[in-house]
């Protein structure tokens, strides 16, 4: 449900964004545009530990989906938001096994899992920083990692 709704929340402004024509060359990235502008992009990496979300009461749930999408819209507003989603549950984890071959194997939802992402585009670093430091994903025992987009 948590997936369903905030991935609601942020396609509909999302959706409207892309619509927009770019006057960068095709074939751009989005990281080499911003830095084009004076600008770097990052991504804000949540995780959670032991199928937290799924854990909390959903009246504490539902108010959490309402402070991020109250703290998405002011970012989106300010144009520093420019990409979000949420991780659907389950999926695989790929290795390679002990003769060289690939082989999956299901996502323990007990360990640490990514959960979602921003992509924000901002003046510095210091700036993401704060940003990041204001996810609502701390509000409920997640982590949260910081991480340039692009060459270093």
């Amino acid at each position: 449900m948590k997936a369903l709704i905030l991935s609601a929340i942020l396609t509909l402004p999302l959706l409207a964004s892309c619509a927009s024509t770019s006057a960068e060359p095709q074939g751009v990235s989005a990281a080499t545009a911003a830095r084009l502008h004076g600008k770097m992009q990052f991504a804000i990496l949540m995780y959670q530990q032991n199928d937290a979300w799924h854990r909390l009461p959903a009246a504490q749930r539902d108010n959490l989906l309402t402070k991020y999408g109250l703290w998405m819209r002011d970012l989106k507003s300010k144009g520093i938001l420019k990409e979000g989603n949420p991780m659907g549950r389950g999926g695989v984890v790929i290795g390679v096994d002990n003769r060289g071959q690939p082989e999956a194997a299901p996502l323990d939802v007990r360990a640490t899992l990514l959960t979602g992402y921003f992509i924000i585009e901002v003046s510095s670093a210091r700036e993401a920083e704060a940003i990041a430091a204001s996810c609502p994903a701390l509000l409920h025992g997640e982590t949260v990692q910081l991480r340039p987009i692009g060459p270093e």
